[in-house]
Parts: C-alpha cells; sequence; structure tokens
C-alpha cells in the first residue's frame, strides 16, 4: 500500500504545483464513487484482520471487480484506461492462481525478510509465496522495492501511474490543457481590399485569393 500511497501523494503534488485546485474535482462527476469506496474498504479490510482464507480472498476479488467498474465507467478522464489496465492484470494473476504469488528472492531483495525468516511470513489473503503450481507468475509480485519495503507487481506499477495521472487530471483546472494550445495557434488575419477583392493572411505564409467582385 505504501507505493500506492506515494502514487496519490505524487498526483496531488503535481496538480498543486501546476495550479490545480481540490474545487476542481467537483467539475468533472465522477461515476460509482460508492462502490469505489467500498471496494477500498473491503480490500482494506481483507489484509487487516484475520479472516478465514476463502473469505478473505472472495473480499479481494470482489474489491479488484468494484474497482475495475469504477474505472470503466469513469473511462473517459485522462489516466483512467491506464488504472483499469493495472487492476485487470492483478485481477487476473489473483484470480488463476487463488491469490497473488510473491517471489521468494524479491522479499529478500526488498528487504522485507531474510531467507530464513520467509516461512515464519504472514502473507494475508490476498497473497501467498510462490510456488511451482502458479501460472503467469510475471504478473505476480516478482519486482522489489528497497525503498518501501515492498515487493509489486507490473499491476502495481501500472496502477500507481495511473492513479497518479487521474488525480493529477483531476485537480487542473477543466480546459487547461486545450486553452494551452489554443495560445500555440496564431489566429487568421482576413483583409478586405477595397477594390471588392478578398485577402487572406496568415503569419506563416502568405496566400492571396483574388475572386472577383
Amino acid at each position: 500500500m505504501g507505493f500506492t500511497a506515494a502514487a496519490v501523494v505524487a498526483g496531488v503534488v503535481l496538480g498543486f504545483a501546476f495550479g490545480g485546485r481540490p474545487s476542481n474535482i467537483s467539475r468533472r462527476p465522477l461515476q460509482l464513487v460508492s462502490v469505489l469506496a467500498v471496494s477500498v474498504a473491503l480490500q482494506a479490510v481483507a489484509e487487516t484482520l484475520d479472516l478465514p482464507d476463502a473469505a478473505g480472498l472472495a473480499m479481494v476479488l470482489v474489491s479488484y471487480v468494484g474497482l475495475s467498474a469504477f474505472a470503466v465507467a469513469n473511462i473517459r478522464l485522462v489516466g483512467m484506461p491506464v488504472v483499469l489496465v493495472g487492476l485487470v492484470c492483478n485481477l487476473v494473476v489473483i484470480t488463476v492462481n487463488g491469490g497473488m504469488p510473491v517471489d521468494r528472492e524479491a522479499i529478500v531483495a526488498a528487504g522485507v525478510a531474510t531467507d530464513a525468516e520467509i516461512d515464519d511470513l504472514d502473507f494475508g489473503a490476498k497473497r501467498h509465496l510462490r510456488d511451482g503450481d502458479d501460472v503467469v507468475v510475471f504478473l505476480g509480485d516478482i519486482i522489489p522495492v528497497e525503498l518501501t519495503e515492498e515487493v509489486l507487481s507490473f499491476g502495481d506499477l501500472i496502477l500507481a501511474f495511473g492513479v497518479a495521472n487521474v488525480i493529477f487530471r483531476l485537480l487542473r483546472p477543466p480546459g487547461a490543457r486545450r486553452r494551452h494550445d489554443d495560445d500555440d495557434v496564431q489566429p487568421a488575419d482576413h483583409t478586405v481590399r477595397s477594390d471588392g477583392l478578398f485577402r487572406l493572411d496568415l503569419t506563416t505564409e502568405r496566400s492571396q485569393h483574388l475572386v472577383d467582385a
């Protein structure tokens, strides 16, 4: 969760740095916000409480389905398609393996535990130590992040980038990019000559179209 939290902070900081304000979020109505809240809560409960494996895994899967539904409902937002890709990557590997497989060497490399301590780790309902029965393991938790002492998946990285981008865009004033692009386009100068002929002058090139009055 530390890496995702860092992505949220990065999106907020960049948003404010480029003139963003919290009030701008209300100008882009979000759909299925309640589904987002419930999905986040379900995943937090599943990872925090000591639940039976089957119940915890079910809550995780339901939360990912809810998060994916939220992303689809708001797919028009810049960055949200990236969020959806990250969610789907994680949902696929968790579903087919009954949990997210975590690479042993990555755990050690991230400083989470020593090799001798790994067997005593509590992986919770969402994760388990990778074994020979796991498939599509390249989508599992295989990327060590020593700074936050986490092992991440490619889905986590994609998701974090998308979340930061969405927050950044939501904080910015609506139409800010469009106004910036419009400033780069010089307006054409239309001139009607006194002799009844029409002339179009452009800043980049001058072309004259003479038409009989």
